[in-house]
């Protein structure tokens, strides 16, 4: 190991002798918090540039804020070139035997590991500090292999995994300065609300589009450095031309049911490379697909799910433009946020004589039925949530973006309202 490269790379992202760009509050500082107090690993997982490394600064900006020493936290980002050589687990107990030697620190540090996934073994390193109380450890990733085979064998009942997104709605009125007192500040701002949630709505929620006058470069930049480096590199594809074509056709398509064995005749990829790119873009946490509400498990695993992309500014500015609306990216939306809210595992969507966009499973009773629509130009919109609502007794709601009320035991809510939780 060059150690004095090593320890130039480690000063210049450590809070040791000068700050660092902390941006922002997010939604999840405290929640990482919590965890390392309970002596759990925390694990931040979620796409590129979603802010994982700025929510983990933050978290060690608050450890100083409450006395701890500088020099008792440890940011080790694996994505410095200059860190490279640090490529397994070995390399690893050697760092952790320099930084104590350069550093004198003797007791327990707060140790956080940058784009961990980098890293053979990394795994044994982290167990081993938890096993022994070496150290409290937070760790991100871009990939959702970090929430499971490897890491939930070795890390089993060790770890905590909380995924980062893109900005809520409510984060992003934070980074616009916009501030809710009381919900009276909702009839009082409205336009202004509504202006931003257009914004939003069109742009999405990566902070660096949202502090940007260049939202469409940026978003075009992101998506090709998530898929050249995430899903290219990450799972050694030579056919980018076939990867791009089912790509586009995902994020164009959010919204929507799809089969992979129509795409695969679609686009003219074989099947089963249309199956393996689709299960590198989920774990790239680029795409996600939303399962039918079914009795039967392997219905629920064969049936038609529908797609959504990790963030509508995505869909809007990268899929093609003449398949696009609002309405759909609106769709999107409100999937990301009941993922925030639920997690993917209690998320589904109804399909009878009508189909209803999105159903919230709890203690496995269905508790919330969900249809999204940009207008009520149309009642029938309201069919489905009615056909879900004669079988099971459940809060449903039709969200809009201008229409509020009641009609026949379905609340007519505006989405912006919801997601800032006044519904």
């Amino acid at each position: 190991m060059d150690r004095e490269k090593v320890m130039r790379a480690l000063i210049d992202w450590n809070f040791w002798y000068k700050e660092q760009f902390t941006g922002h509050p997010r939604e999840y500082t405290e929640e990482v918090l919590k965890v390392l107090r309970s002596g759990f690993v925390a694990d931040l997982v979620g796409v590129k540039r979603s802010g994982k490394s700025t929510i983990m600064n933050q978290v060690v900006k608050r450890l100083l804020e409450t006395g701890v020493d500088p020099l008792s936290t440890l940011i080790v980002n694996f994505e410095d070139s200059r860190l490279w050589e640090l490529d397994d687990a070995n390399k690893l107990f050697q760092l952790l035997d320099v930084y104590r030697e350069e550093t004198g620190v003797k007791g327990r540090p707060y140790i956080f590991l940058d784009e961990v996934q980098r890293v053979r073994g990394w795994e044994g390193f982290v167990r081993s500090l938890v096993d022994r109380k070496e150290a409290f450890v937070t760790v991100t990733g871009s990939t959702s292999a970090l929430r499971k085979g490897k890491v939930k064998e070795v890390l089993a009942g060790r770890h905590v995994s909380l995924e980062v997104t893109p900005l809520s709605f409510r984060e992003f009125l934070l980074f616009k300065g916009f501030s809710l007192r009381s919900p009276l500040d909702l009839r009082a701002r409205e336009v202004e609300l509504k202006t931003l949630f257009l914004e939003y709505l069109r742009y999405g929620g990566f902070p660096a589009v949202v502090e940007s006058d260049l939202k469409e470069r940026i978003l075009m930049e992101l998506y090709d450095d998530i898929l050249g480096r995430d899903v290219v590199e990450g799972c050694r594809i030579r056919e980018v031309g076939k990867l791009r074509a089912l790509s586009l056709f995902y994020v164009t398509n959010v919204g929507n049911r799809v089969s992979l064995r129509r795409i695969s005749r679609s686009l003219g990829i074989p099947l089963r490379t249309v199956e393996r790119f689709t299960a590198c873009l989920q774990e790239a946490m680029l795409v996600y697909f939303l399962p039918p509400l079914s009795p039967s498990f392997s219905e629920m695993v064969k049936g038609e799910r529908k797609v959504y992309s990790v963030d509508q500014g995505l869909s809007n500015v990268v899929g093609y433009r003449l398949n696009q609306n609002l309405g759909s990216l609106l769709e999107n939306v409100v999937y990301l946020e009941l993922r925030r809210r639920y997690g993917e595992g209690g998320l589904f969507y109804y399909r009878g004589k009508r189909e209803v966009d999105f159903l919230v499973v709890r203690d496995n009773e269905v508790r919330e039925a969900y249809q999204v629509t940009y207008n009520l130009a149309d009642e029938r919109e309201l069919d489905g949530l009615r056909e879900v609502l004669r079988r099971k007794k459940v809060e449903a709601k039709l969200l809009t973006l201008d229409e509020e009320g009641d009609v026949m035991g379905v609340k007519v809510r505006k989405v912006w309202k919801w997601l800032l939780g006044f519904d």
